[in-house]
């Protein structure tokens, strides 16, 4: 009896030595046990132990010897409004290692319309963002070089089984889209069940996806209009306000293709019933006069005092689009703003430079506050103020988006994560510096992408 139970416990101690073996080498560990089922294309990670799993998640970030700056660390100086520009020992981080970023990888973009016209406007800094190509040559997804490759939502959406038969696990997927879930489920009844545990990355204009596509940002925004401005913002303000010829402007196309569309077209109908003087143009209003022939869009909006960024979607999470960025900030106009929730504007726009339809109880109330402001020059121009500003003072400054974001994750900086709403429930694990030992997988795009919205923007999904 004794022999069995000296056989027990030799036999329970060799187990408990082998786990701990496989909980320290976390990269052995975690390469092992990625599958990709080529029956749903998915990426597939097991582990049967569950207690080495947790083990390995809180080393990521805490033993690695060439991580520096722990998670604790980053809640000791994150600042959504300044980032990690706030930290110098992150930024002397972050130049060594983009300095060591030299090896170029290439980004393949499937779908994407005017890829060439695109790729012009999208040339990655390599003193920024690491060393990246972009392409649209479907033939290099085979390429070493070739890290991620980027599926636009319309490549999916008109080739639904044309997704690669075989992956390489060295690669990134990454799910793309620009449209607000209505768009996507309602218009064009994406269910997107089907990409469960498919996708690595997700990139939209959110604010909590994996690489943020906003149209822009206002750090960059504000840098920009500096640098074509005179070099004395006040004096481009007055300027701009002279300029103004009239009262409020509204350029729309989508006059009923989602329930958003159809509210918008009531709004500003309700606008010009309690006697506010709207010119109304685009394809939902063919009876009234075009714009002038060679005028550009911009041109024409600069001569109004307001502009109706009004989105095609109600209270979709972060749903911002160039209406508000170029519509209105680009051409010097004050943006009457509807579509995404006040408090998702607040987190990306300069101070002061929007005029909020919810914050008004009823309509005619927001017609009287726009008519005050056209007799008041000086209360109207408090929503140029913002131009005197430092970029730095400006949401977001310092945070890398678009595909610099991108090519910064392949080559192992995950920096601009502290910049992410979810930072501290989904990021953590994530070394700031390093590529992470658990490959990123997007467990449910369906979930992730319809879930967090509110009922005012999806029904039911």
């Amino acid at each position: 009896m004794n022999n069995k139970v000296c056989i027990f416990v030799f036999i329970l101690l060799i187990s408990v030595l082998l786990c701990y073996r496989n909980a320290s080498d976390t990269l052995t560990f975690f390469e092992s046990h990625i599958t990709y089922n080529k029956i749903n294309r998915s990426l597939v990670w097991t582990s049967k132990n569950k207690a080495a799993a947790v083990k390995i998640k809180t080393m990521t970030t805490s033993t690695k010897k060439n991580i520096s700056v722990t998670s604790m660390q980053v809640q000791n100086f994150i600042d959504y409004k300044g980032g990690y520009t706030t930290n110098s020992h992150l930024i002397r981080q972050l130049d060594e290692t983009l300095s060591n970023a030299d090896k170029k990888y290439t980004i393949l973009i499937l779908g994407l319309p005017k890829f060439q016209t695109f790729s012009a406007r999208h040339k990655i800094n390599q003193s920024e963002c690491g060393a990246c190509d972009l392409t649209n040559d479907i033939s290099k997804i085979n390429d070493l070089e070739t890290r991620a490759v980027v599926f636009y939502y319309m490549y999916l959406f008109r080739k639904r089984s044309s997704m690669p038969k075989n992956r390489r696990l060295d690669q990134y997927y990454v799910w793309m889209a620009m449209e607000s879930p209505p768009s996507l489920r309602e218009l064009r009844n994406m269910s997107l069940t089907e990409y469960d545990n498919v996708f690595n990355l997700t990139m939209t204009y959110r604010r909590d996806a994996d690489v943020y596509y906003p149209k822009s940002t206002a750090s960059k925004l504000l840098q920009e209009l500096q640098k074509t401005g005179s070099g004395n913002p006040k004096v481009d303000i007055d300027d701009m306000i002279k300029m103004k010829t009239g009262v409020s402007i509204w350029i729309v196309s989508n006059c009923d293709g989602m329930e958003g569309a159809k509210k918008r077209i009531l709004l500003a109908q309700d606008m010009v019933n309690h006697g506010l003087e709207v010119d109304r143009m685009g394809r939902c209003f063919p009876e009234n006069s075009a714009p002038p022939r060679g005028t550009s869009t911009v041109d024409l909006i600069r001569k109004y005092k307001f502009y109706f960024a009004f989105e095609n979607s109600y209270h979709c999470l972060d749903y911002i689009t160039e209406k508000l960025y170029r519509n209105a900030f680009v051409a010097g106009t004050v943006p009457v703003v509807w579509g995404a929730e006040k408090r998702d504007y607040l987190a990306v726009v300069p101070p002061h430079s929007c005029i909020f339809v919810d914050d008004f109880k009823s309509t005619a109330e927001l017609v009287k506050y726009l008519k005050y402001l056209d007799k008041n020059v000086t209360a109207y121009r408090e929503y140029f103020k913002w131009r005197t500003m430092k970029p730095q003072d400006m949401p977001n400054y310092g945070r890398q988006i678009k595909f610099c974001q991108l090519c910064r994750i392949l080559h192992g900086i995950n920096v601009d994560n502290i910049f992410n709403p979810r930072y501290n429930e989904s990021y953590l694990s994530i070394p700031l510096f390093e590529h992470p030992s658990r490959p990123r997988v997007v467990s449910s795009l369906r979930e992730w992408l319809y879930g967090p919205v509110s009922k005012e923007c999806l029904a039911t999904y």
